[in-house]
Formats: C-alpha cells, sequence, structure tokens
C-alpha cells in the first residue's frame, strides 16, 4: 500500500509510525481472511479479538492508552479503517461496527457504565452493536418508532431494529428508542441493553449483496435498569448524530482503502497482461482510467483527512467537512473499483478475484451511515445557514 500521502502536513510523526506499523501487522495477521465472507460472524469476532489483543483498539476512544488521553484522535481512526479497508473488508467491518457502538458509551455514558464495559472492549471481549435503524426509519432517524416506557427503576423496551450490525452476535446493544419527552427528533433516548436479557430475539439475518452480520432485531417489553440510560433523557437523537459526524469521515477511509486496493490490482494486471501484442498499460484507453483513478484517490484522501484534521486541531463545527469526506469517497470508490473491474475483463467479475469482491463491499457504503442523497443535504443546509449568518452581519453593518 503505497503510503507517501503521509508527508502531507495533515499528519504528525505519531501517525506516520502509527500507520506504518498498524500496516504491517494487518498485512501478517490478516491476510487468510482476505477470502472469508460469511456472514455468520465467526471471522469478525477473531479480527475483533486480534485487534484487542494487539493493543490496537486502545487507539479507539479517548481516554484508552493509546488516543492519548481524553483527546480523540479522528486521523488514526481513519488511518485505522483505510488500512483494514485495503486489506480486508471484513477486518473493516469487524473494528468499524463495534467502534460505532462504543462511542455512546465512551462520550456519554455515565463513569460506572464505561468502567464496566470499556476495558474489556479495548482486550476485544467485548462486542457492542448499534442499534437504530427501524424498518420504517432509516435516513429518517426522527421517525423511529421503538418505545421505552420508564416503569419504577426500570425501562421497558419494544419494539424492531433493522440494519443491526452483529445482530444476534454483541454482547450489548446501544438501542434508540422514544421516551416522549417531546415529538420527533425531541423525544428519542438511548440505552444499554444487555443482549442475554429475556424478549430479545434475532427475527432475521439479512443477506446483503456483500455477506454481512447484519438482522432485525425484536425487542418484546425487554426491561432495562434505569441506569443503563446513556446521556439524559430525550437526547439520543443528538447523541446519535454526533456520534455518526465523528463516523463519517472514517467511512470515507474505509473505501479509499478500497480503491487504492483496486487501484493496485488494475495496476499489476495491466502490467502483465497483453493484448493486441503489448501490455494493457501500454493502451491510452487504461492509462486514462488508471490515472482517473489516481486523481479520485487522492482527492478522497486529502477530503478524508482534512475533516480529520479540523477535528483533532479542535474546529467545533464538523458536520459539512465530515459530510463532503463521506460523500465524495464513497462515491469515487465505486467508481475507481468499477474502472479497475472494468481493466480485469471478465476475470474481474469472477468470483473470488480481489476486485469482484470490492464491487460488492463499496456498494453499500453509499447507502449506510448516511446517504449519499442525506450527506448532501446536510452539505447544502450548512451553506445555506453560513450565507444567511453572513447576510445578517452584512445588514447589521
Amino acid at each position: 500500500m503505497d503510503q507517501r500521502y503521509l508527508a502531507w502536513p495533515f499528519f504528525d510523526t505519531f501517525h506516520r509510525r502509527f500507520a506504518r506499523d498498524f500496516g504491517q501487522w494487518a498485512e501478517s495477521e490478516l491476510q487468510h481472511f482476505e477470502a472469508d465472507e460469511g456472514a455468520d460472524g465467526k471471522a469478525a469476532r477473531e479480527i475483533f479479538l486480534r485487534l484487542g489483543t494487539g493493543k490496537w483498539l486502545d487507539n479507539s476512544i479517548p481516554g484508552s492508552p493509546g488516543a492519548g488521553g481524553d483527546k480523540h484522535d479522528l486521523r488514526t481512526l481513519c488511518l485505522m479503517r483505510e488500512i483494514l479497508g485495503y486489506r480486508s473488508a471484513i477486518a473493516d467491518v469487524a473494528f468499524s461496527e463495534p467502534w460505532l457502538a462504543i462511542m455512546p458509551i465512551a462520550l456519554f455514558a455515565s463513569e460506572q457504565v464505561k468502567r464496566e464495559l470499556i476495558p474489556a472492549y479495548l482486550r476485544g471481549e467485548m462486542l457492542p452493536a448499534f442499534a437504530l435503524s427501524e424498518p420504517g426509519a432509516g435516513s429518517d432517524v426522527a421517525s423511529i418508532e421503538a418505545q421505552a416506557l420508564l416503569d419504577g427503576d426500570h425501562y421497558v423496551i419494544h419494539g424492531r431494529k433493522m440494519w443491526t450490525s452483529n445482530s444476534g452476535l454483541a454482547d450489548n446493544y446501544v438501542v434508540f428508542a422514544r421516551t416522549g419527552e417531546g415529538p420527533d427528533a425531541h423525544g428519542i433516548s438511548a440505552f444499554l441493553v444487555d443482549a442475554r436479557l429475556p424478549g430479545i430475539t434475532l427475527e432475521q439475518r439479512l443477506a446483503v449483496l456483500s455477506p454481512h452480520t447484519v438482522g432485525t432485531l425484536h425487542f418484546d417489553h425487554v426491561h432495562v435498569p434505569a441506569d443503563r440510560l446513556i446521556g439524559a433523557p430525550g437526547q439520543g437523537f443528538k447523541i446519535a448524530m454526533a456520534v455518526l459526524e465523528l463516523f463519517r469521515p472514517t467511512v470515507g477511509a474505509a473505501t479509499l482503502g478500497m480503491a487504492r486496493r483496486a487501484m493496485d490490482e488494475a495496476i499489476a494486471r495491466s502490467l502483465k497482461r497483453v493484448a493486441f501484442k503489448k501490455p494493457l498499460c501500454e493502451h491510452q484507453l487504461i492509462q486514462e482510467k488508471l490515472a482517473d483513478m489516481a486523481v479520485k484517490v487522492d482527492a478522497s484522501a486529502l477530503l478524508v483527512y482534512r475533516a480529520a484534521w479540523m477535528h483533532d486541531v479542535g474546529e467545533p463545527h464538523l458536520s459539512r467537512e465530515a459530510a463532503i469526506a463521506k460523500l465524495y469517497a464513497t462515491e469515487a470508490s465505486q467508481e475507481v473499483i468499477d474502472q479497475a473491474l472494468q481493466i480485469f475483463g471478465g476475470l474481474g467479475v469472477l468470483k473470488g478475484m480481489a476486485v469482484e469482491r470490492l464491487y460488492r463491499h463499496v456498494r453499500a457504503f453509499r447507502i449506510f451511515d448516511g446517504t449519499s442523497e442525506i450527506q448532501k443535504l446536510i452539505i447544502a443546509k450548512d451553506m445555506l445557514r453560513d450565507q444567511n449568518l453572513n447576510i445578517r452581519t452584512i445588514e447589521r453593518l
């Protein structure tokens, strides 16, 4: 994996050293997971445990040993996902989905809950899952219907959650449910739910384009202790949006890694394959495709690491840059991988080829964790808000 971009000013010495060491570890430890695409979760569990025993999860959350005290270094998270995406898409899922679920706990849960769960997470022994979407509420999070009613010292949760990664495999679920403090987004709260509690059923494991441990969960009057509430009542929507905003640049980083892998595969193929009495790389149309790939990969990297750098240096407003990073990188990676597959010709659609796997894996990233269309709305609203503020300032002058 070409890492010359680490010389960019977005990175510090720590990031360059981390990328080198983690890249070497991933190449050594994750090679045999490349072709393992089982949706049963066994590979994901094993990879997650390896990340824990290798101490790499220590870099994933604020306050953990490798994260620089209370500082949350988003550039390190993006580097991890890029390297994992390059090496093994399953490994990226194994890391990223538990990380998405631990973040509400790390940022908003009580100190007691943090002390109880975070050490086990860092060892790779406690697998959490993020249960937000529902059959009728995906992009429109404010429309979730799951209910959580306070009954003495417990909340009683009832409803369905769909598209939950590690469904039926997780040890704990971060569940978002309606508690009624207000209408729409104002009446949603977040809860830490032990997966062993009675009333939790895996209704269906969903067979998606690229095998993945997503499923539909049914919560049938699940009694959750009141002290498992994450944050304050009615703050669930804000918690979900805050975590997803942090997550989006890392999504772009994962697809960036996949695009880099596809580009490298395409270059290698173009050098070896002979057509019309000369290597593919000597055909100008192939050179055009390779050049387009390089531009899209570099542009994606610039946008992803700009957003991560802005977070790490303390910029208070990140929503536009995070949305731009996810939008561009996920869309561009799809195009890069498609062109790489085209260079492979018939071999590109042969099951088991790296570009074939990447082609299936990358498609979902334009939908999950905020669709491309939602990212465009976020960007446009931020632009309009800034322009409106500028106009008001000028009018006051």
